[in-house]
């Protein structure tokens, strides 16, 4: 069902009011961003490898993604158990080397499969690895009026930001429209949390940026701003007012609500298809897929928790923005500010854990996952941490064999399942 106007909406809420519906609470899917590239790190077309993956898999589904050197794998949406992440864990592994398998078959070279918040390779900063589709082509071409933007000593120009992002997306329905709604406003301020715990992107187009999480803030920019925190100024208090600011901002190609929201790249957002669910989009793609699935199952215990235990009120907007920025500034490193006061990132996430263990435990299941954050947090340290160092160590290297060493470390941990600590 397409809702081209806040009347379609209107009627079909009214619709649900006298036919109740009754979706699954807490029935999610996931998108995960991977970038295929060979031996040196270079990109590598995917296009001929995504249709391949769709005839061999049934349970998930690939797809382009802004770079041609992109795959997106999105699984399909099931009810959350631990043991479900389990089950994810072990086809997404399954997944990862049927891509390189058939990729290097049909480039008749070595794969990787890079899974890592941004592509460090420059050659992907260029047209030639925009997509070849019509979508993605005239996203790049109305970025393209936005100016240069500064990461390290360069310039990129904002249409090729996207070509070298990746990511991890995690949606979850809720039970009717409110409970959307109410889902959204709360993982809003967990926005900053999830940074600091996903942190992954310090090196892009071959140079290291003095972020922690440069991802999302070249994103924003790249986008003119449509990306990043959603520019609302109060909490929705409702699904319709929601809608109400989608239809009030700039369109580039969209006319109904679930193609605005695609083509708006917020932190968190709605989606408009049937049933109603919400989207996180902050945390960068890690390098081991249990890693990944650690992610999932702290959003959703933390979610949960927020949803059946929390009684605070919700915090100001403008502390939320102050928190993210420190959390792309220094991940783990930094201090938020709640409610006028000043805490550790690290003290604060250890309460956050222990909240998201709860929220599990409040589907009869045991956290399977959360000690790997666990670790993070009492290390102050996230795979961007790591990823610098390594970077920095190769003096007397050129930038060549510093991005072709890097890949393949990081490759390494992929293939064994290990997380980068």
């Amino acid at each position: 069902m397409e809702f081209r106007t806040i009347d379609d909406l209107k009627e079909y809420i009214k619709f649900l009011e006298k036919h109740r519906r009754h979706p699954k609470d807490y029935v999610f899917g996931i998108e995960l961003e991977g970038a295929l590239v060979d031996e040196e790190g270079k990109p590598l077309d995917a296009k001929e490898v995504i249709p391949r993956l769709n005839e061999i898999h049934q349970d998930y589904e690939f797809s382009e993604e802004a770079g041609a050197c992109q795959i997106e794998i999105k699984s399909l949406p099931r009810d959350f158990s631990t043991e479900a992440l389990r089950e994810k864990e072990e086809y997404l592994i399954d997944v990862i080397n049927d891509i390189v398998d058939i990729a290097e078959k049909i480039h008749n070279r070595e794969a990787i499969f890079l899974l890592s918040g941004s592509n460090p390779h420059p050659d992907v900063l260029s047209d030639k690895w925009i997509t070849d589709s019509e979508r993605a082509r005239k996203m790049s071409k109305w970025r393209s009026k936005f100016p240069p933007i500064p990461v390290a000593d360069i310039l990129i120009k904002p249409q090729h930001i996207a070509s070298a992002i990746q990511s991890i997306h995690v949606h979850i329905n809720g039970k009717n429209p409110d409970d959307v709604i109410h889902k959204f406003n709360r993982l809003l301020y967990m926005g900053p949390e999830l940074i600091a715990l996903s942190a992954n992107s310090p090196i892009i187009g071959g140079r290291l940026v003095d972020y922690a999480e440069a991802r999302l803030l070249l994103y924003e920019m790249a986008d003119g701003g449509r990306g990043g925190f959603p520019d609302i100024i109060k909490y929705p208090k409702d699904i319709l007012e929601y809608a109400e600011y989608l239809f009030s901002r700039e369109r580039i190609l969209g006319s109904t609500l679930s193609e605005i929201v695609k083509e708006r790249h917020e932190d968190t957002r709605i989606q408009f298809e049937l049933p109603f669910r919400v989207e996180n989009r902050v945390c960068a793609v890690q390098a081991a897929v249990r890693e990944n699935m650690a992610l999932i199952e702290y959003i959703i215990g933390r979610l949960k928790y927020a949803q059946r235990w929390g009684r605070q009120h919700l915090p100001s907007l403008r502390e939320i923005e102050i928190n993210r920025t420190e959390a792309i500034r220094n991940s783990l490193r930094g201090k938020f500010i709640w409610n006028g006061k000043s805490i550790l990132t690290k003290d604060y996430l250890k309460q956050c854990l222990e909240k998201a263990e709860k929220g599990i435990r409040y589907f009869y299941d045991h956290p399977r996952y959360l000690h790997l954050l666990k670790t993070r947090v009492e290390k102050r340290r996230t795979s961007a941490d790591v990823i610098r160092n390594w970077y920095k160590k190769m003096e007397g290297e050129t930038e060549e064999e510093k991005i072709a060493k890097l890949v393949n470390r990081i490759w390494r941990y992929t293939l064994r399942n290990k997380p980068i600590l």
